[in-house]
């Protein structure tokens, strides 16, 4: 989707009018393992950066660093044991002569206690202090195509770790920097294979006829599951087209009306369908200022965007259509987490389902999590339409230069949905590149 706007700011003209260059991203495209390369683990040792050695050592083609001055693909820093600020120089005595070895696309990942289960309240400031200082690493090296992120760890965590920080090591998460997620203790029986991760999963996917609910159906299917692809009637072709190619099944049917949890029910149960993933990818914008928009604007955006959401996982969680270990998906905006001029009744909804989706986290239902994601300027049918400046401005602000991909959502959707993904409940994943209003 790029034209002659995109060309002229990338090339040499571009760099020289001091517009921000963006290094080509290495994204996912079928590997058997999160990745490969050497690693350096530093810190202070604890438990976790032990397990963490130990699951990676069993992986091929990783090598450990040991005090050599070759290119680091990873660099691990464990800071779940400090116990106070003073212990905040390590950051600067073990990072300062190691980052620069970091190789483009490498990634940086930090271990942190969770606040909330410091031992005082010096121990809760360093924690926090982790925080600035990723979200601050992360843009700075963002014009490598390398990210920076930070697993704060409840008490207890131990497997539930492992699957996440494969992850966040992966090609996988290209697009997702500057973040700080929440991993909690939950039962892993087994660290889930990169291949086919869900096999033997049904998944429903809502919006799916096109765009980043086109991208969310063809990842679940590339990676194991069978794939229900719902969509309005007026998707028709599109739809049945794109699951005849998946092998999944098509589903018509407008959101909005009052009965569509129902209907979605009924369906099910007359398919003898029970869901282990289900994915709230439909949504619509109404934008207007909000002392002009009509009230029919204001309530066809919530009714899709978050009613419809409440009413289907209501209506499947009380029929029991969603298996034991399920997984809901999400999908918020970054424009609902910071707010955008023309657009309260989308940010009010897209927000909303934040709220929601952190509150249905605690609330225990058979082990289905609850996550969402909010993505930042992502290239699809709609940002191509733009006007070109404002549409290259949105591009690039973020730490990475460059605007994601559909495949970018849909591959954190696919993770989200992973078995071992348990660790994960009520994180609300930005994949934006760190986009720099909201993030």
């Amino acid at each position: 989707m790029s034209s002659w706007v995109t060309a002229l700011l990338d090339s040499a003209v571009g760099r020289w009018c001091g517009v921000p260059q963006a290094t080509a991203l290495q994204r996912a495209s079928g590997e058997e393992q999160c990745f490969s390369g050497t690693v350096l683990l530093c810190g202070k040792t604890s438990e976790h950066s032990v397990l963490l050695r130990q699951h990676l050592s069993a992986l091929p083609d990783i090598r450990f660093d040991e005090s050599s001055e070759q290119p680091l693909q990873v660099i691990i820093f464990d800071g779940t044991a400090l116990q106070s600020t003073a212990q905040l120089d390590l950051l600067w005595q073990q990072l300062h002569s190691v980052l620069p070895r970091l190789a483009k696309n490498g990634r940086f990942i930090v271990l942190a206690r969770s606040v909330l289960h410091a031992a005082d309240a010096d121990a809760a400031a360093a924690a926090g202090a982790l925080s600035g200082f990723t979200r601050s690493i992360a843009k700075e090296l963002g014009r490598f195509g390398s990210t920076a992120n930070l697993l704060s760890l409840d008490q207890g965590v131990q497997q539930s770790l492992l699957p996440v920080a494969e992850f966040f090591l992966s090609k996988a998460s290209a697009y997702v920097t500057g973040q700080v997620v929440s991993v909690r203790a939950a039962k892993i029986t087994q660290v889930n294979s990169w291949q086919k991760p869900l096999q033997g999963k049904t998944a429903l996917v809502t919006g799916a006829a096109r765009g980043i609910g086109a991208a969310i159906a063809k990842t679940l299917t590339e990676q194991g599951a069978k794939v229900i692809g719902l969509d309005i009637p007026q998707a028709e072709q599109a739809l049945v087209a794109l699951m005849q190619q998946l092998e999944g099944k098509p589903l018509l049917l407008d959101i909005s009306q009052a009965t569509s949890a129902e209907l979605v029910s009924d369906w099910l149960t007359q398919e003898g369908i029970k869901l282990d993933i289900l994915v709230h990818n439909a949504g619509i914008t109404r934008d207007k200022l909000f002392h002009r928009m009509t009230e029919t604007q204001w309530t066809q955006t919530l009714d899709i965007n978050l009613r419809a959401v409440q009413r289907i996982n209501t209506m499947l969680l009380e029929r029991q259509q969603i298996q034991t270990e399920g997984r809901v998906v999400l999908l918020s905006s970054m424009n609902g987490l910071a707010g955008q001029k023309g657009q309260t009744n989308y940010a009010s909804s897209k927000a909303a389902l934040v709220g929601y989706c952190q509150f249905m986290a605690t609330q225990n239902q058979w082990g289905i999590t609850f996550n969402a994601i909010a993505p930042g300027f992502i290239e699809t049918q709609m940002t191509a339409a733009m006007p070109a400046i404002p549409r290259e401005v949105g591009r690039r602000l973020n730490s990475l230069n460059q605007a994601g991909v559909p495949e970018d959502v849909a591959l954190a959707v696919a993770f989200f949905a992973r078995p071992d993904a348990a660790g994960l409940n009520g994180s609300v994943l930005r994949v934006c590149g760190q986009c720099f209003i909201g993030a």
